[in-house]
């Protein structure tokens, strides 16, 4: 395994490298952005970006573990894909240059993820109930709903995901693939919460819960003071 390389390496290598240099301008809807920005632990190299998509690709080198990582954002949903991380840039450089086509193609909102199968046969692709709900309550907005759910961490998929951009507030629903169970996670200024009021076994008292309580949920987080 190559030894970590210090920060102030890779922040001087970048933009005379070549891998970066080569990256195509667009790709599915994404516009290639140049890094250079240190936050905190990452250090961006680079990032597609679609903001009325409110998605993004960074590909980052994180002082944490001494890696390259490709990061997809979703709204305010952010996570590695751990797929392709290393600690060598050489086979970083290799395996995006192979992968970026897919890995674009992954990160817009209408691609059917790999888990298709299954979110079908548990009937999350043709749950209907989803549309009957608000686009909008309060400052937050539908951001993402069965038809085209998102994979995310730890075996999870988003199946319903209201956000308030501006504020960095959420209410996400997600279905683990694992448990084989419905749960709900929120975020107050962009800061996750773990909680219970939405948990659910079945498809149908996921429904119920959502249709007694959601309204009233975000309308209270909302006004949360953090």
């Amino acid at each position: 395994m190559p030894k970590p390389e210090k920060i102030e390496t890779i922040m001087e290598r970048r933009p005379s490298w070549d891998f970066l240099q080569n990256l195509p301008e667009e790709m599915f809807g994404f516009t290639l952005q140049e890094g250079g920005q240190l936050n905190r632990n990452e250090f961006t190299l680079a990032s597609y970006v679609n903001e009325d998509w409110h998605r993004r690709l960074d590909l980052i080198y994180t002082k944490e573990t001494f890696d390259y990582v490709p990061v997809r954002q979703a709204g305010l949903l952010r996570y590695r894909d751990l797929r392709y991380i290393t600690r060598d840039k050489d086979v970083f450089a290799k395996n995006i240059t192979q992968v970026l086509p897919r890995l674009l193609e992954e990160t817009t909102p209408d691609y059917l993820p790999r888990s298709g199968h299954m979110l079908k046969s548990k009937g999350i692709l043709d749950w209907a109930f989803p549309d009957t709900l608000p686009d909008r309550i309060g400052s937050f907005v539908k951001f993402i709903g069965p038809r085209h759910p998102l994979d995310f961490i730890n075996n999870s998929t988003v199946i319903l995901d209201y956000v308030d951009f501006a504020c960095g507030n959420e209410l996400v629903f997600l279905y683990n693939r694992a448990r084989n169970e419905f749960f709900a996670e929120n975020k107050k200024a962009f800061i996750p919460n773990t909680i219970h009021d939405f948990d659910a076994l079945k498809l149908e008292t996921l429904e119920n819960l959502i249709r007694e309580k959601l309204e009233t949920y975000l309308l209270a987080l909302e006004n949360k003071k953090t």
